[in-house]
């Protein structure tokens, strides 16, 4: 067989099943090209992927992580909330005792003025009445003064005669 019987010999519709695979070749060499750089872990999709599956657990210990330290610090808060009323409850209860207090010692503030009012008065009529009894009693020494000076000055009485 030569060649020009070859060549005789090949269909129109055996040039075209060449040409479709042979592009069908060169699509799959590119594909698989495409396919590699995909695959890379340096620079393709896998090292994407990688990162991605790396930066996923990290976000997952760290809300895990978040997790752990909210619940702490919610019964933390708890607690502190609890102390909190049992301290107002404690100020409220002070307070209730001091205002009690507080009217208790008025009250006795003002009976203590009142009986000190009743005493000074007491006091002042009873100082009133001594003095009044420390005036008739210079008035009588001095009425009994001048009568005794009176009687010092006078002339002695002269004899009578007989």
């Amino acid at each position: 067989m030569d060649i020009q019987s070859i060549i005789n010999s090949i269909q129109p519709t055996d040039v075209a099943i060449f040409l479709v695979s042979f592009a069908a070749c060169v699509y799959c060499f590119v594909l698989s090209k495409r396919l590699r750089a995909l695959q890379d872990t340096k620079d393709g999709l896998g090292a994407t992927i990688t990162a991605m599956t790396n930066s996923v657990s990290a976000m997952s210990q760290a809300t895990h992580d978040t997790r752990t330290r909210v619940e702490s610090m919610a019964t933390r808060l708890a607690h502190l909330i609890n102390d909190g009323e049992k301290m107002c409850k404690r100020l409220e209860d002070t307070i209730m005792t001091m205002e009690r207090s507080q009217t208790h010692v008025t009250n006795q503030v003002h009976a203590a003025q009142t009986e000190l009012n009743v005493l000074m008065r007491d006091v002042l009529d009873q100082s009133r009445a001594r003095i009044v009894e420390m005036t008739t009693l210079m008035r009588q020494m001095r009425a009994m003064s001048e009568a005794g000076e009176a009687d010092i000055t006078a002339p002695p009485p002269r004899a009578k005669s007989a």
